[in-house]
């Protein structure tokens, strides 16, 4: 019997790329596809899947929020991302939140689909990133903020406006505000532009 996968990509281009791929392999299926975070989270929560395939950059809900939402409901159903941002941002962030596997859309098909295997067979797939530090073995400050900071951080390096930072975790504009300021009071810098001066220093979330 064929693995059952979910996948959820914007671009119908990546999703008709990924059905291809697995058209080739007997023991996998696209059982479902979703366009949106939204439909990607209904449909995991109301079908059984053996693994789900996300972008992280989903309209309605992100794919970081899809796994939140999922791991929230007690699913532990294997979560791959399949995503063009770069390893070094983003693939120990997604671990942290859950996640077990993260690969590129730049991968060769059989290594895509290796990391589909790996984790239908309870294992992990992930890349070996360097953390770019200038402190040696010590740890980044980075790895003091909580997952929720951590989203609100990915917005502010990537120039998202708190308005929409907040509309895209469902959080109100007051809180992302507090999370701002956490972020900078344990990290220690005064305004954005230190902000990400220190977080190319030591690796992006």
């Amino acid at each position: 019997m064929s693995a059952r996968i979910l996948i959820a990509d914007d671009h119908g281009v990546v999703r008709d790329g990924l059905r291809q791929m697995v058209g080739a392999c007997p023991d996998l299926e696209i059982a479902a596809e979703a366009g949106d975070g939204i439909e990607a989270l209904r449909l995991a929560q109301s079908e059984p899947f053996d693994l789900v395939v996300l972008d992280i950059s989903l309209p309605g809900s992100n794919g970081v929020s899809v796994l939140q939402g999922l791991r929230a409901g007690g699913s532990r159903v294997p979560v791959l991302f399949f995503s063009m941002h770069p390893a070094e941002q983003y693939a120990d962030f997604v671990r942290r939140a859950g996640a077990q596997g993260f690969i590129g859309k730049d991968a060769r098909s059989d290594r895509v689909i290796a990391a589909m295997r790996a984790l239908l067979a309870g294992g992990t797939d992930f890349p070996a990133v360097r953390t770019r530090s200038r402190q040696g073995n010590h740890r980044s400050p980075l790895d003091t903020l909580s997952g929720r900071e951590h989203e609100v951080l990915m917005g502010m390096v990537h120039g998202e406006p708190l308005l929409d930072i907040a509309a895209r975790l469902q959080i109100s504009n007051k809180s992302v505000g507090t999370y701002r300021q956490r972020i900078l009071d344990k990290l220690g810098v005064a305004n954005n532009a230190e902000l990400i001066a220190l977080v190319t220093r030591f690796g992006q979330p």
